[in-house]
């Protein structure tokens, strides 16, 4: 009975420690890290008088966070998550995206793909992909410099 114990304890154990070192190798978005963003976006937008919506995804393509300005249509919301889904499933900026897909008209054809300026992914310290941003709502330039402020704000 003392050594079933012991080997349930041992394992118990092993398994609590796998899982933080996974943390350890594998980072993530943590809430809080979006939240900054979010408020960078928010705070560069007013200053601007830019309706913004944003759309934080970690990297399982799942909601962290989200905002949309009160004035801002709520068709911002859609373009801002289809921009966050597309920069994190390219790993690379949307405009970048937009440059590849008008040279190979053929990736067009993926579904949900949004290949306009204003999506970025977002990298842990070490350069994993951790989640995207997507910001949608005014000019392709706004969203572009709002979604930089986010990933910044993130950094």
């Amino acid at each position: 009975m003392k050594f079933t114990t012991l080997l349930v304890s041992a394992l118990t154990a092993a398994v609590i420690s796998s899982a933080a070192n996974a943390e350890s190798v594998r980072p993530y978005l943590q809430s809080d890290q979006a939240l900054k963003g979010i408020q960078a976006c928010q705070s560069l937008a007013k200053e601007k008088s830019w309706n913004m919506a944003v759309v934080i995804v970690d990297r399982g393509l799942d909601v962290i966070a989200s905002f949309r300005m009160d004035e801002a249509l709520p068709s911002a919301y859609t373009g801002a998550t289809l921009k966050a889904e597309t920069a994190l499933s390219w790993s690379t900026s949307t405009d970048k995206v937009a440059e590849i897909t008008t040279a190979k008209p053929e990736f067009k054809q993926f579904p949900g793909l949004l290949p306009i300026g204003g999506g970025e992914p977002i990298f842990s310290k070490n350069g994993t992909l951790v989640g995207a941003v997507g910001v949608a709502g005014g000019y392709v330039e706004h969203d572009q410099e709002c979604a930089k402020a986010v990933v910044s704000a993130i950094k």
